[in-house]
């Protein structure tokens, strides 16, 4: 954990962590992820199980674990969905478990869906584990909070709304809807505090006669005290079996992805991130695997599966 301390001073110097949330450069795949009312989108049973490795490199560098199930029922209305979540940055470990229910009104072209989300969180901040620098000096007291290790756990509200049918979509979320502490020592006029994260995706499939598709993706992330972000990405899909792209995160990071359907049951979707900012000096970039399972019979020999 050599280089771990000097990251987090400098994202905390920020006043909040500058990473609150888990990053995916795969979310057109991974709707619950990040909109509770994406929860029974698919007319299936479907599994989600998600990696992301970020900044390669940096010891302590973040990495995510995420799986996910989601389905509709109740001729259609009703959508239900459970997501559990482990991240990790350095000395800072989080556990979420969310449960998601979504209705879907079924409209002239699209459904609509509004979505609601309760997550349980654990955070905990293995301080007795950091190291410190060599010229603190002999004998010198660290601070006390960096005395003892801490875990602390929260519930947390979030709400979506979710348009879409086969050939587009457009969301808005705030999977977080309440300000949270980090810690029992931090306290909201401390700076070290979880901020609410509000989301809007949208994206729209083209297609081109009965090979080729085309798809366009877009995310804003916006958070308090902070400037909204942006990423901006497209696919073309070969008879919707195997299909590659790009995506533009701000000024941060060019992303290459690509997607592979695996018979009738899955589909395998992998993203490099190669960082355009500053840290790119220090790490080799970021990767990203995702495995979307078709529990649900209703999905098995498709001609043509969604693309999102």
């Amino acid at each position: 954990m050599k280089k771990s301390i000097w990251i987090f001073i400098v994202l905390l110097a920020n006043g909040v962590w500058a990473q609150q949330d888990p990053q995916y450069s795969l979310y057109m795949f991974n709707g619950l992820n990040i909109n509770p009312a994406y929860a029974g989108a698919n007319n299936g049973l479907v599994s989600n199980l998600h990696y992301r490795y970020q900044w390669v490199g940096i010891s302590g560098s973040p990495k995510t674990m995420s799986a996910n199930i989601c389905g509709r029922y109740a001729q259609e209305r009703l959508g239900s969905g459970l997501m559990v979540l482990n991240d990790q940055i350095g000395i800072f470990k989080r556990n979420q478990i969310s449960y998601s229910q979504a209705y879907h009104l079924r409209l002239n072209k699209v459904i609509a869906s509004f979505g609601l989300q309760a997550t349980y969180e654990q955070m905990s901040a293995g301080f007795a584990d950091a190291q410190y620098s060599a010229t603190q000096g002999a004998g010198a007291t660290p601070d006390a909070v960096f005395g003892a290790n801490q875990t602390y756990s929260n519930l947390n509200f979030g709400a979506g709304i979710y348009l879409h049918n086969n050939k587009m979509w457009l969301g808005y979320s705030a999977p977080g809807l309440m300000k949270k502490q980090w810690n029992q020592i931090s306290t909201a006029t401390s700076g070290s505090y979880r901020t609410v994260q509000q989301l809007i995706s949208a994206g729209y499939i083209f297609n081109y006669g009965q090979t080729w598709n085309y798809k366009a993706s877009t995310l804003l992330k916006m958070h308090d005290h902070t400037n909204m972000t942006w990423e901006a990405g497209a696919m073309v899909y070969y008879s919707n079996v195997v299909g590659a792209g790009f995506s533009r995160r701000g000024s941060d990071a060019w992303i290459g992805m690509l997607e592979f359907q695996i018979g009738d049951i899955a589909r395998l979707m992998y993203a490099y991130d190669y960082t355009s900012s500053p840290i790119k000096n220090y790490s080799t970039g970021t990767h990203e695997l995702m495995l979307k399972i078709f529990i649900s019979n209703s999905f098995r020999g498709q001609v043509s599966p969604r693309l999102f």
